[in-house]
């Protein structure tokens, strides 16, 4: 698996922490070859070096919700462990200024987890915990959750978005799995 370098920058502006530079390499594989500013279809990697600002983790209200899930936030990187029945991640405090934003998700650490049935991570926003479909998943398990071999998963926040934003997990044992988050 090819890999792309990040060159990270802290930068605070507007309430939020930070600012990457991403290496803009063209590569071609399929959606297990990933780096924060390419997004994967099917066979064909392309490059979207729009998304490259880092969404952080620590502050802004995450929490942990549901039993077994245990969660050590670092920049706009966050480690999630435990094995949980139904659990998740979530902040009600985003800036509402992230409406129509694409939002970018890094996964590492995947296959050192067990997903039952493959199911890796649902996206719900709002406080309706409305779903959300990743734009570069095509297939979803039971027709919500993003499969556990996606290593990046790319989304819109919709234009009526009240600032939750939640990644919930369903009969999985977390063991180490990183997410780091970007947005454009």
């Amino acid at each position: 698996m090819k890999k792309t370098s990040l060159i990270l920058t802290a930068v605070y502006a507007i309430g939020l922490c930070g600012c990457a530079t991403v290496q803009n390499t063209n590569v071609s594989g399929d959606r297990n070859t990933v780096a924060p500013n390419q997004i994967v279809e099917g066979n064909k990697t392309t490059v979207n070096a729009n998304v490259n600002i880092n969404l952080p983790f620590p502050g802004r209200g995450w929490t942990v919700w549901g039993s077994g899930l245990t969660a050590s936030p670092e920049g706009n990187t966050v480690t999630l462990d435990g094995t949980v029945n139904t659990a998740g991640y979530a902040s009600a405090l985003l800036d509402k200024n992230l409406r129509n934003k694409t939002i970018g998700l890094a996964v590492r650490n995947a296959p050192d987890s067990n997903f039952n049935d493959g199911r890796m991570i649902k996206i719900t926003v709002n406080n309706d915990d409305r779903l959300v479909k990743p734009l570069n998943v095509s297939e979803f398990f039971y027709g919500e959750y993003v499969p556990s071999d996606y290593e990046w998963i790319e989304f819109v926040l919709p234009s009526d978005f009240d600032g939750k934003l939640g990644f919930v997990f369903t009969q999985a044992k977390l063991n180490k799995l990183k997410i780091t988050a970007y947005h454009n």
